[in-house]
């Protein structure tokens, strides 16, 4: 068979193909992923009264720990998750109190000198836990923490009157281990 036959016969097979009637099935495009954009509820639930002179390297006292999973960032800044008005942030995920030995645990990791040796020297800082403390029904103080970084910020003294500092890989485990007793979400390491 010529090879100028053949040709022109298979092009007019695939022009006939292609006017066939072809059925398409709309799609729906898949919906936007939901943005973690950060905004103060409009009714204050808390009273604030930082204590200034708390400090958990001297162990304190308080009538409850609640922990927060939560995204305490956006973009370059982070906060706690209760503002100065008492508001609450909105991307709290969950809160749940702790017991009386978690919070002797958590006392004993953020007080200890030895949780600030060998510090770990990354800079993302993106917190998603934080602890707040309450005495006589007042936020005393609050605790944000970022384990991908092994940073922290607090309003309550770690140690040598710091309230931000990076600590060691123990610390980060340690830290983590509670995070899970508490069923919080991970946090990226």
């Amino acid at each position: 068979m010529n090879p100028k036959l053949l040709f022109l016969l298979l092009l007019c097979i695939s022009c006939n193909k292609s006017k066939e009637n072809i059925t398409t099935v709309p799609q729906q495009l898949p919906s936007k992923a939901q943005s973690q954009k950060n905004h103060w509820l409009k009714t204050p639930k808390y009273t604030i009264e930082i204590d200034s002179t708390i400090s958990h390297h001297k162990g304190f006292e308080c009538d409850s720990v609640i922990g927060i999973d939560y995204f305490g960032f956006e973009g370059e800044h982070f906060f706690y998750p209760i503002n100065k008005e008492g508001q609450e942030v909105s991307t709290i995920k969950n809160r749940k109190k702790l017991t009386k030995y978690q919070f002797d645990k958590l006392n004993a990791i953020l007080g200890n000198k030895e949780t600030y040796k060998n510090r770990q020297i990354v800079s993302c800082y993106e917190p998603r836990l934080a602890f707040v403390y309450f005495k006589n029904n007042k936020v005393i103080g609050q605790t944000q923490v970022c384990l991908s970084c092994a940073q922290l910020q607090s309003t309550v003294e770690t140690i040598n009157g710091e309230h931000g500092n990076c600590f060691n890989q123990k610390a980060t485990d340690q830290l983590d281990q509670l995070r899970m007793e508490l069923d919080f979400s991970n946090n990226p390491r």
